[in-house]
């Protein structure tokens, strides 16, 4: 992170909220906000017609189509041609760059797409170049086939050099773990792992958020926070829920099979889509917040909710499993003992 006197930084995101309240890459715009601070911050972003959340300046370079909700993978298996408005937005972001005066810093948030096409592009020896590594670009990255795709990447990342952040340990050794020896060993020096920023109202009781919802400060409350696509595995968390007596159960997100679960729990209150501020409310009024996913590699949704002082039980994936070692908050649910979240 640059922090000197007139640093200028430009992040370059598939994912940005298009306004204060909006959840999608709210890790980004944290960032950005801390970053901010130090120095004149430029963040390139898909859409249209975009306005500032603080400081930054935001770039508006189209290709809208191709990112937002339920996720750029879920959108592009539903309509392949949105590729094209994917590339398009990578392509506007190189020539955006190539016409602006060089930053100090560049950093690129996702492998794919937008990390490797930058270091392939990038000629200005000048400006440090980082990308930051979440969960879906490696895998993306990980399954690539090996001569076309796995290699060819990992030949522009030795040769750029950049810095690689990754969120988790985890997503670390997946994408070091898939490269060849000598690819492993140039890029190992180059790699860092730390989770992404995220801002919580810590001033927020459970007391006062559930007085703000209307519900019982009494109630035995499980919440799950997650989009509603069959990687977030929600159907194994409301079967876990399902177990527990006199416990309410809310589902804070929307997605694809939203209907199937609201048939198939018919007990469970379904909330939907809602502004981060009223999500993060929901998570401060539960006894627990429960995730199913295995596909996370640094789950925002746990640390958000530790910071508020939720308790969380989940299944291992990611760095939880390192986390709760420091933290009694959290819950890791081994094999032998998928049977039931406790919302003490």
């Amino acid at each position: 992170m640059s922090e000197e006197p007139n640093a200028s930084i430009v992040v370059v995101t598939t994912s940005y909220p298009e306004h204060p309240g909006d959840a999608q890459g709210h890790f980004v715009a944290a960032e950005v906000r801390r970053l901010a601070e130090h120095a004149a911050v430029t963040v390139l972003a898909p859409g249209r017609s975009r306005e500032p959340l603080g400081r930054e300046r935001v770039v508006s370079l189209g290709g809208g189509s191709a990112f937002g909700f339920p996720g750029a993978l879920t959108r592009l298996k539903q309509a392949p041609w949105r590729a094209f408005a994917a590339a398009g937005f990578v392509a506007r972001a190189e020539a955006w760059l190539r016409r602006a005066p060089a930053p100090t810093q560049l950093i690129a948030h996702f492998l794919l797409p937008c990390g490797v096409p930058l270091a392939t592009g990038r000629a200005r020896a000048a400006t440090q170049l980082e990308i930051v590594v979440h969960g879906s670009d490696a895998r993306l990255f990980a399954a690539l086939p090996e001569r076309a795709g796995k290699a060819w990447v990992a030949r522009e990342l030795v040769r750029a050099r950049p810095q690689l952040r990754f969120v988790s340990s985890e997503l670390r050794e997946l994408v070091l773990g898939s490269l060849e020896p000598s690819q492993r060993s140039a890029l190992s020096e180059l790699c860092r792992v730390e989770p992404c920023a995220v801002d919580v109202p810590t001033s927020l009781s459970r007391a006062e958020a559930r007085d703000r919802l209307g519900l019982p400060r009494d109630a035995r409350l499980a919440v799950i926070v997650a989009r509603l696509v069959p990687g977030k595995r929600v159907h194994v968390a409301l079967e876990a829920c399902e177990r527990l007596p006199r416990l309410r159960v809310v589902v804070v997100g929307e997605g694809p099979e939203r209907s199937a679960l609201s048939r198939r729990f018919p007990g469970v209150t379904f909330v939907g889509h809602v502004e981060r501020p009223r999500a993060l409310t929901w998570v401060a009024a539960a006894d627990v917040l429960v995730s199913a996913s295995l596909s996370e590699g640094a789950p925002t949704v746990v640390r958000e909710a530790r910071a508020l002082g939720t308790p969380v039980v989940c299944l291992e994936a990611g760095d939880v499993r390192r986390w709760a070692e420091a933290d009694p908050g959290i819950h890791v649910v081994g094999a032998a003992e998928r049977r039931g979240p406790s919302s003490g």
